[in-house]
């Protein structure tokens, strides 16, 4: 038989499970036991094994447990455990007859054995959800099921399920048609559940029910529908009004107009494609961490509960229920305005630090001498030509302003939203800063083309209000190689903001740059405080340039939870290939440089980008090889087959084992050749080190991988064929030919 844990569905909602795929066995009445291990694993026992060992980081317990309930399925005992009916499932209705027209309720009880449970649409950490299948005559209509309120239970291993103990009654409202057939109305439902103690056992149950048609007749089951129908999440009163808001990966909830005093909770229905972790609860605010999620998530399905114990009430949470939801509070809010507030004062620090770069320090006291010999000796009109030059230079970075408000707009079109929920943007700005971060280390220079400082330049050269303004200009777009990290560290997390936040920050950029003009040219004797240019600019330069890289850590940091370590790795790829376009560029292709050497810059970034596109494609092309998980029983077991047997001993962080299996195992040639002599092919993973294939290494003379053997008759008797650590696809070959 095949392994059946190959291939199974990523569910995403059971994320905290690295589920042990061991032994799959069947006992005598074809029933399945699924045990649960301290280690958070499972086991299945039973008789014969149909199930080889297989380590899943990823394949959730949800999915595997899927697989196993279908396949129970054709056990008319499937439920049974040790001869106990661990739940007996029986099909109900609230009334005995029905009448064209009337709505009616039918459901499924399950009375549970003491001690185990099933669980609710949305199990948690572990379990799957019970499943019903309706079968009505043609023209009934059937509504939603309903779920009364489950347990929130904590299982060993920090596992949290929510989950119903003794009985509950799953149902739903039903309306009959106009016109009713004259044989007895059969109902039937069609039932999966997973019960669950210290191991848990899949079940099923195929119910019917017949009802007669004629005058309305209450059913001896009407106190069981009231009870549980009292138990039902209910809508959200007027009153109580709730309200999601995005914080980094949290997703909070505030709730207002609840009981005072009251404990609230929330058992969430997360997305099928998003994992979750355990909700935080804090007074009226409820905290839902969102550990993976394909499109952002901004708010959740579930239930708010009210209360505990007895007393405890659940109110549907979903996009019907929220009508007057809590807003989070906005920027004309108190915390918003002042957030507002401590970004515009950071801009303006910004704009002054822009003034003790190496491009633009000198610049002031020349500027500020001369705004005061042009005045004449009036005061006043020094101040007015300061005004103009800083009137200039926040023009500049109103422009700039206008033009990322445009793109994010356009942004926005596209679909493209730039928020920090979508790990794109974070690669975006990470890029971005790492790119400004070796600027400021000076592994190249940004520069303004001759043409448009020649044009500029001559614009400034007049004398007046414009002159000064469009010195202020001038003076800007030069020191843009000191400016630009910043302004485009700032216009990219601006892309987060809206649009006249965004407008703000960069105008209060431009005054803080501006300030030291504006309070020179009232008072130039100043001028003698300021600090002499000197070597201390370029160390400056450099400790702002580690600040971004201590940026660039926390980007990357977020990156890895949204999208694992494997996200971070190819982070750095892309950070290690802008680091070398970067040194070649500023290397080879300076304002000083020849055209000879600019061709070569730009022929050497090219070749750079081919060469990264190609590695990518070398090191993520999955293998077209068919491989199975080495053990030791697994090696037997493909021996007994008679089979051709290959093995692999790797690791993720043998360079050698990689070009291997790239360009001598896992090519044209030897895939031909596996499959047309039915190869086995076993792959054995010593990545983080394993005791048992440490042990048939060192039974080789081998200390470390690459290893390889070869079975080519596929007998346990015959002594395998031992590969050098290098090899070709002809060595693998010529070993398969062997006899």
């Amino acid at each position: 038989m095949l392994p059946l844990c190959a291939g199974l569905p990523e569910t995403g909602n059971q994320k905290r499970f690295e589920p042990i795929c061991a032994k799959l066995l069947e006992d005598d009445k074809g029933s399945f036991a699924l045990n649960r291990l301290t280690t958070g694993g499972y086991r299945f026992e039973g008789k014969e094994i149909v199930m080889r060992e297989l380590l899943f980081r990823t394949v959730q317990y949800a999915g595997l447990l899927v697989s196993l309930a279908v396949l129970c399925q054709e056990s008319a005992e499937a439920q049974l455990y040790n001869g106990k009916e661990l739940v007996k499932p029986s099909l109900v209705a609230d009334v005995d007859a029905i009448q064209p027209g009337q709505k009616f309720r039918v459901g499924v009880l399950y009375r549970i054995e003491p001690g185990w449970h099933i669980y609710w649409k949305y199990s948690g950490d572990s379990g799957i959800p019970t499943k019903i299948q309706w079968q009505f005559p043609e023209g009934f209509k059937v509504q939603d099921l309903q779920w009364p309120l489950p347990q929130r239970e904590k299982e060993p291993g920090d596992l949290e399920v929510f989950d119903y103990v003794s009985e509950v009654l799953l149902f739903a409202d039903i309306e009959a048609p106009a016109k009713l057939p004259a044989e007895p109305i059969s109902i039937q439902a069609k039932t999966d559940w997973l019960v669950c103690q210290n191991l848990c056992v899949p079940g099923h149950a195929q119910l019917s029910l017949n009802l007669s048609g004629g005058a309305n007749a209450a059913s001896g089951s009407v106190q069981i529908f009231q009870k549980y129908a009292s138990l039902v999440p209910k809508e959200l009163p007027a009153q109580m009004k709730i309200g999601f808001s995005r914080v980094g990966n949290d997703l909070e909830i505030s709730v207002g107009g609840a009981p005072a005093g009251a404990p609230l909770d929330f058992f969430p229905v997360p997305p099928s494609d998003a994992v979750i972790s355990h909700v935080v609860r804090d007074g009226n605010k409820l905290t839902v961490p969102i550990e993976t999620e394909v499109k952002p998530i901004k708010q959740m399905d579930g239930v708010l509960v009210v209360g505990s114990g007895e007393s405890r009430a659940g109110y549907e949470v979903n996009d019907h229920s929220i009508i007057a939801a809590v807003q989070p509070e906005g920027p004309t809010g108190p915390a918003g305005f002042r957030g507002i507030l401590q970004a515009l004062g950071f801009a303006m620090i910004g704009g002054l630090i822009l003034n003790v770069m190496p491009c633009v320090l000198p610049v002031i006291s020349l500027k500020i001498f001369g705004f005061v010999s042009e005045a004449g000796g009036r005061p006043e009109r020094a101040f007015r030509l300061s005004m103009a030059f800083s009137l200039g230079i926040i023009s500049c970075f109103a422009l700039l302003a206008v033009i990322v408000v445009l793109l994010k707009a356009a942004g926005a079109q596209v679909g493209w939203g730039f928020q920090f929920q979508d790990y794109r943007f974070i690669v975006f700005i990470a890029c971005l800063i790492f790119a400004f971060a070796l600027n400021l280390f000076g592994v190249y220079e940004l520069s303004v083309s001759a043409q448009a400082t020649q044009g500029l330049a001559a614009l400034a050269s007049g004398h007046g209000y414009g002159g000064a303004f469009f010195q202020g200009v001038f003076a800007t777009i030069l020191a843009t190689p000191c400016t630009a990290p910043f302004l485009g560290t700032a216009s990219a997390f601006a892309f987060a903001q809206p649009g006249w936040v965004t407008f703000m920050i960069f105008l209060f950029i431009g005054l803080g740059m501006a300030l030291p003009y504006l309070l020179l040219a009232i008072n130039p004797k100043w001028l003698r405080h300021l600090p002499k240019p000197g070597d201390w600019m370029l160390r400056l330069k450099q400790v702002l340039g580690f600040l971004l890289i201590a940026t660039l850590l926390w980007l990357a940091w977020i990156l890895g939870q949204m999208r694992g370590a494997d996200a971070i790795v190819r982070l750095g790829a892309i950070l290690l290939i802008i680091a070398i376009l970067a040194w070649i560029k500023g290397s080879f292709w300076t304002p000083v440089s020849s055209l000879r050497s600019r061709i070569l810059a730009v022929v050497s970034m090219l070749c750079v980008l081919l060469l990264a596109a190609g590695a990518y494609g070398f090191v993520t092309r999955p293998s077209q090889l068919v491989w199975q998980q080495f053990s030791q029983a697994t090696l037997d077991k493909a021996l007994a087959s008679g089979r051709p047997v290959f093995v692999d001993f790797t690791a993720d962080w043998c360079i050698t084992c990689k070009t291997n299996e790239r360009f001598a195992i896992d090519t044209p040639k030897v895939r031909q050749e596996f499959s047309k002599r039915n190869v086995i092919a076993l792959k054995a993973d010593w990545t983080t080190g394993d005791p048992e294939i440490t042990e048939i290494l060192k039974k080789h003379g081998r200390a470390g991988v690459p290893m390889y053997l070869v079975y080519p008759s596929g007998s346990k008797e015959a002594q395998p064929v031992l590969l050098p650590e290098l090899i070709t696809s002809q060595t693998v070959l010529d070993a398969l030919n062997k006899t």
